[in-house]
C-alpha cells in the first residue's frame, strides 16, 4: 500500500510538469501572436494615414505608435509597451534610399516596423528576441506633383 502512494506521487509530478510546460508554451505563443498582430495592424494604420498624407513622415510614425499624428505632444501614450517611433521607418514617394528600381518610379508609402522586443514566459530557458520586420505599403491617394 505504501509503495503505491509513492508511485502516484511520481506520476502526478510528471503529469503536472507536462501540463505546466504546455500552459507556458501556450502563453508564449499567445503573447507572440498578440504582439505580431498588433504591430501588423499598427503598420497598416500608419500606411493608410500615409496614403492620405504622404508628406507627413513624423505624423506617419506617430500614427503607428500613438494612433495620433500629433504623437506624445498631444498627451497620447504608446498603444504597445516599449514601442517607440525609432522602431518605425517610413519610405515616401521620391525617397532615393527606399527606391526599388525593379518597380519603376517609387510611388508608394511604405511603413516598416522592426526591432520590437519580446520576452518568453519560459522559466527554464527565458529568451529575449525581436520581431521580424513588418511591412505595409500603399500608393498615395493624392497625386504627387
Amino acid at each position: 500500500m505504501r509503495r503505491n502512494s509513492g508511485q502516484a506521487l511520481i506520476e502526478t509530478t510528471l503529469v503536472l510538469f507536462l501540463l505546466l510546460a504546455f500552459a507556458i508554451g501556450t502563453l508564449d505563443f499567445g503573447q507572440y501572436l498578440h504582439f505580431h498582430q498588433s504591430l501588423a495592424e499598427r503598420a497598416r494604420a500608419a500606411a493608410r494615414y500615409g496614403a492620405v498624407n504622404p508628406g507627413d513622415r513624423v505624423g506617419i510614425q506617430n500614427v503607428a505608435v500613438y494612433n495620433n499624428p500629433g504623437g506624445s505632444s498631444t498627451g497620447a501614450s504608446p498603444l504597445l509597451p516599449n514601442f517607440t517611433t525609432g522602431m518605425v521607418s517610413v519610405c515616401l514617394p521620391g525617397d532615393e534610399i527606399c527606391a526599388n528600381p525593379a518597380a519603376g518610379p517609387d510611388s508608394r508609402v511604405t511603413v516598416t516596423i522592426s526591432g520590437y522586443p519580446m520576452m518568453t514566459f519560459n522559466l527554464f530557458m527565458p529568451r529575449a528576441f525581436t520581431n521580424q520586420p513588418i511591412i505595409a505599403s500603399l500608393p498615395p491617394e493624392i497625386p504627387q506633383s
